[in-house]
């Protein structure tokens, strides 16, 4: 792993993207290898912004799709797994008092709520970035909508970035047709 802090550090594990992971790497981070805490964030369906890298979870032996559940039935269905599903608050709560740099990676956002949420948390800490690769930057910033989102993270300070490439601003990049095909591809001349 080239970041000890992938996935808050337990990346592979069943505490990945977990507070218990997060203690637990803190506790035993590999400072050689750590370049920044990175977590995945997603929404539910009753409008919980939580932390959880897969689209799918399984649930009575069948796959579900994540984005279709409640937070409550997201977390039970962890449970069931021994994976113990935090909120997007409960993360930020543990990261907040903590130097290091944090990259807040979105998954899946769907609602207005879940955005100002997330643009407002990370607005009030140091040395945070929002992250996306272009398709879910463009599912989760919808083309009508993507204006008033770039001006409310301009106003705010924050920066949206593509994985990968932390120097491609998504909102930017998705402005002009060059840029975008530029920013589509993962690795590009080490941009």
């Amino acid at each position: 792993m080239k970041n000890s802090g992938h996935r808050l550090g337990a990346s592979g594990t069943n505490l990945e993207n977990t507070v218990q992971g997060l203690r637990s790497s803190i506790e035993n981070i590999d400072e050689k290898k750590f370049r920044y805490w990175e977590f995945d964030i997603r929404e539910s369906i009753d409008g919980v912004v939580f932390v959880f890298h897969d689209d799918l979870i399984e649930l009575n032996g069948e796959l579900i799709e994540i984005s279709k559940m409640t937070f409550l039935e997201i977390k039970n269905a962890g449970e069931f797994l021994d994976i113990l599903i935090p909120t997007f608050e409960e993360v930020v709560i543990e990261l907040e008092e903590r130097k290091e740099r944090v990259m807040v990676e979105i998954k899946e956002i769907f609602s207005d709520q879940a955005r100002n949420e997330i643009i407002n948390r990370v607005s009030e800490l140091d040395n945070w970035k929002i992250m996306a690769t272009p398709e879910r930057f463009e599912k989760s910033f919808p083309k009508e909508s993507r204006d008033f989102w770039d001006e409310e993270l301009k106003k705010a300070k924050v920066e949206l970035v593509r994985v990968g490439r932390h120097r491609i601003d998504l909102f930017r990049a998705s402005k002009s047709r060059l840029r975008w095909m530029i920013a589509k591809p993962k690795w590009l001349f080490g941009l």
